[in-house]
């Protein structure tokens, strides 16, 4: 059997993330996230309840979403601050590009799991009726409502041109992007970005081979975005032109771009986006 008819794509399963729902015919559903409203004094930013969120319910790149069920005070904590605090409202903490790069990086994996926690943490957050997490809710965030595509778009934006960001944004499927199991910080962000693309090319979900069919495999997060690696790349190299291939050999550490080398030639085709929950739980006790 080759490789890509083992690859699984993942059920669909519907998603409610608020307390408080509009209606079916509406496009979003709006985020309602309750203030402490015993805290007095200006909101300052800092990623200690995200660090401890990590730090206590992600294993092996996934999350123990039964854990995390029972124990949403330091997620809710943090929700709570980045709606009153950020780069537009809290500019002085957030000076440099790396600072925002962190910011929103770390938003947007904090309200995906909120996003698990209020939908009961569903088989899958993606279907084709339903479409992404990313278009399908907002919240308040740095003191304005945006959807999850719009902070998607300023984590983006922030990294400028970086596209190794686009690895550090998981959307809460098998297929994504792993979540990191600490906060991405600007001090060392660089060693940080490396570390995580690094580990995106060793996981078969991201880049994988057929060598029967002669094929370089690659996610939908890497393929779709296929100009901005490739832009990403020829930066960082100086290169006048590059492939896919070129760009998924340079991000991989030393053993997986051996590895990577032996299908130079190869074409390349997507794979099948596997739309199951990032949950450790299920994955362990699985068959």
């Amino acid at each position: 059997m080759n490789v890509k008819s083992k690859l699984l794509v993942g059920i669909l399963c519907g998603v409610t993330m608020a307390v408080t729902f509009v209606g079916c015919g509406e496009h979003h559903t709006d985020i309602v996230i309750e203030k402490d409203q015993s805290k007095d004094g200006p909101v300052r930013y800092n990623d200690f309840a995200w660090a401890t969120v990590l730090r206590e319910n992600v294993t092996d790149d996934l999350v123990r979403y039964d854990h995390l069920t029972g124990h949403r005070q330091p997620l809710d904590d943090y929700l709570s601050m980045v709606a009153d605090a950020g780069p537009e409202t809290t500019p002085e903490s957030f000076p440099t590009r790396n600072e925002k790069t962190c910011y929103y990086v770390n938003v947007y994996n904090a309200l995906m799991l909120k996003a698990v926690l209020l939908s009961d943490a569903p088989q899958s957050m993606h279907g084709h009726d339903i479409g992404v997490p990313d278009h399908r809710f907002r919240t308040i965030i740095d003191g304005r409502k945006r959807t999850l595509a719009e902070v998607r778009t300023l984590a983006w934006d922030a990294a400028g041109g970086d596209a190794r960001v686009l690895l550090a944004l998981c959307d809460a499927a098998i297929g994504s992007p792993a979540i990191q199991g600490t906060p991405l910080r600007p001090t060392g962000l660089e060693d940080q970005l490396r570390r995580i693309a690094q580990r995106a090319m060793d996981n078969h979900a991201m880049v994988t081979i057929d060598h029967v069919e002669q094929w370089l495999m690659v996610s939908p997060v890497i393929l779709d975005r296929r100009s901005d690696f490739i832009d990403y790349y020829r930066q960082r190299t100086g290169a006048a032109s590059a492939t896919l291939h070129d760009v998924v050999a340079y991000l991989a550490s030393t053993v997986r771009r051996q590895w990577l080398n032996t299908a130079v030639g190869y074409s390349v085709h997507r794979i099948p986006f596997d739309r199951r929950l990032n949950d450790w739980g299920r994955s362990k006790n699985a068959p």
